[in-house]
């Protein structure tokens, strides 16, 4: 019998389906991986199913076309798969090691179902339970697998604090998942969680409105400055040059392969002068931004995405200035990296009124765009504006930006 990956080679276009990626962390907010979102409903039995088919398109185009290092660095990268992946087990073209292979909460464990997790674990695969709710229906899988997923909205961790405590003495490794706040991360990992995933990490929210230490006041006074239309090429270079460490990895970062000028760049006037005082402007605030806090290495990836992939939106749609597009990804993450309300802090960035809308209130076109990247980092698209698009065309661009952004990770590191 042929195996989902071998239909689809021989039946389905190579387009881009929707794929999405969202960071999942350890205790000390590392990264461990990322799960790549996207959901299908499996209603048929047959390998043909619609969804089956999807899901192979997303594993084997990610994967093999894209490159899984160039999408996810070095990480673990955890998919979800139908029905017919564990009836109809078949090895899978990817490296065991760093893969992860879930059972989402709608496959029934029948016995197909379970044969088939019996025979993935015994080729090495690493198995996990996605939205696990402590049901008894679920305990003749626990053998096979090495990581329950726990929904922290949806489980009361405390009242199933003994039950947890079971899974963690059968060495499960336990992951929270939709973590929103940092109560529901501290209880989770008071409890015995190691992994965490959610809006609190991927969609950064506001923690607290705790007052601003003296050098991140300093450090978003800079970050104004260099912004202010009003600073021109002279200032910007005397502002940048007058910090050693900052100027040199602007001018490292401009002269790596990411950039890919063809002459060597020595100072920052000629930095300037070759991508743009407005893109200088851009990397300048992202290499302050970075010195903020250690804990923001993620956040500042997540940023990164986002200003690529509104970047390009922008420029496809012509809805505006595509670095000013750039501006409203990379700067919609400030309010996560401080732990300040976005009104409050736009308040000392002299950006035009739509730019502080699109960072306020997720408004006009750059909003619009933004509100699709960050519907996209949790692997769905429901903003106005994919009609604009084809949904292919826009997950093109979303892939492209996680590629470039692992590059520039690569290069800030």
């Amino acid at each position: 019998m042929q195996n989902t990956f071998q239909i689809f080679a021989q039946e389905c276009p190579t387009e881009i389906v929707q794929v999405g990626r969202q960071p999942i962390l350890d205790r000390n907010h590392k990264i461990y991986g990322y799960e790549l979102l996207y959901r299908h409903e499996d209603q048929g039995p047959g390998p043909y199913h619609e969804g089956n088919l999807a899901t192979a398109r997303t594993v084997l185009n990610t994967f093999l076309e894209f490159g899984m290092k160039r999408l996810v660095g070095d990480h673990r990268v955890f998919i979800n798969l139908t029905r017919t992946f564990f009836t109809d087990v078949q090895p899978l073209p990817l490296d065991k090691k760093r893969l992860v292979l879930e059972v989402l909460e709608g496959i029934e464990p029948d016995p197909q179902v379970i044969a088939g997790i019996q025979t993935l674990h015994a080729y090495g695969y690493v198995i996990a339970l996605d939205d696990y709710d402590f049901s008894p229906q679920w305990d003749i899988l626990l053998p096979y697998c090495s990581i329950i997923k726990i929904d922290v909205l949806d489980i009361d961790l405390q009242a199933h604090a003994g039950k947890i405590a079971a899974l963690k003495k059968r060495g499960l490794t336990l992951l929270a998942e939709k973590v929103e706040t940092h109560q529901q991360q501290r209880l989770a990992a008071d409890l015995g969680f190691d992994l965490f995933q959610g809006y609190f990490f991927a969609k950064p929210q506001i923690l607290s409105t705790n007052r601003l230490q003296s050098n991140e006041v300093l450090l978003l006074k800079l970050v104004a400055r260099i912004n202010d239309p009003r600073c021109d090429i002279n200032e910007l270079a005397t502002l940048v040059s007058q910090d050693p460490k900052l100027s040199f990895k602007i001018l490292r970062f401009i002269n790596s392969a990411a950039i890919g000028l063809n002459r060597q760049i020595s100072s920052i006037k000629d930095a300037v002068i070759f991508i743009g005082l407005n893109r200088l402007r851009i990397w300048a605030t992202l290499f302050v931004m970075a010195g903020m806090h250690l804990k923001t290495r993620e956040i500042i990836t997540t940023g990164l995405v986002r200003a690529q992939l509104c970047h390009s939106l922008t420029e496809e749609l012509h809805s505006g200035i595509p670095d000013s597009g750039y501006s409203v990804g990379l700067l919609s993450i400030l309010d996560a990296i401080l732990n300040q309300p976005m009104r409050e802090l736009v308040k000392d960035l002299p950006f035009p009124t739509e730019m502080k809308d699109a960072l306020v209130y997720r408004s006009g076109p750059y909003g619009a765009n933004l509100n699709l990247a960050m519907a996209l980092e949790q692997g769905h698209v429901t903003d106005p504006i994919a009609l604009l698009l084809p949904l292919s065309r826009v997950n093109s661009l979303y892939l492209e930006a996680m590629m470039k952004t692992e590059e520039i990770r690569r290069q800030l590191s």
